[in-house]
């Protein structure tokens, strides 16, 4: 009587083992490293004056002259025209002009920071393949409300406080206007309009890949 022994299964191991999806996720922290470079140059840009208040007792006061003029500025007559800044001892300032140029240039910094969280959660969903995401629109509608929010509120403080330095340095008989100029407006005009456009069309691309999807 012969006996066949039970056929076993096969033992060899699969070469191509499934991979898991944490695996396939790309880093997006490369990415994001670059929003460091231009937060640095607007840190810089904001908190530049700030150091000079607390190290030198001096605040550099940027004035924009419409004609050019001379004043007395420490002792010292100064030639100005068009955006200056003027270096001016604390002492001869108001602490309420001091105090609102503290305030401006805060409220600058922490827009700046806001703003940044918000783009690097944008980058972090485009780099991981998900563009479309509910993630991506929310960063983008952060971003957007960031830029529509920082941008009054600073001018709300900052021009109050140049007045207030034309004020203490008996500049009112001359044609000189405060440091938020119509550049600036533009230019924030144009980042809202651009964050606002980016996230109405991540939310129409996430509505046509939902019906996508449901059409499959």
């Amino acid at each position: 009587m012969s006996t066949t022994d039970p056929q076993t299964p096969d033992q060899t191991p699969d070469p191509t083992p499934p991979t898991s999806g944490s695996s396939n996720k790309k880093p997006s922290w490369g990415f994001e490293l670059f929003l460091i470079f231009p937060l640095i140059a607007l840190l810089n840009l904001a908190a530049s004056p700030l150091f000079s208040l607390a190290l030198s007792d001096r605040l550099p006061a940027v004035l924009e002259f419409v004609e050019p003029a001379s004043i007395a500025l420490d002792g010292t007559e100064v030639a100005v025209e068009g955006l200056t800044t003027l270096t001016v001892p604390v002492d001869d300032l108001s602490g309420w002009a001091i105090g609102q140029f503290i305030v401006a240039k805060a409220i600058w910094i922490l827009g700046l920071f806001v703003a940044t969280w918000f783009a690097a959660r944008v980058v972090s969903e485009v780099v991981q393949g998900r563009p479309f995401s509910t993630r991506a629109s929310r960063g983008l509608a952060g971003l957007s409300w960031t830029l529509i929010i920082t941008g009054p509120l600073f001018a709300l403080a900052q021009v109050p406080g140049d007045n207030l330095v034309i004020r203490d340095l008996g500049l009112q008989d001359l044609d000189v206007s405060h440091s938020v100029t119509s550049n600036m407006t533009y230019l924030w005009i144009g980042a809202v309009f651009l964050a606002e456009l980016l996230r109405r069309a991540v939310r129409r691309g996430r509505e046509v890949q939902d019906e996508l999807e449901g059409v499959i």
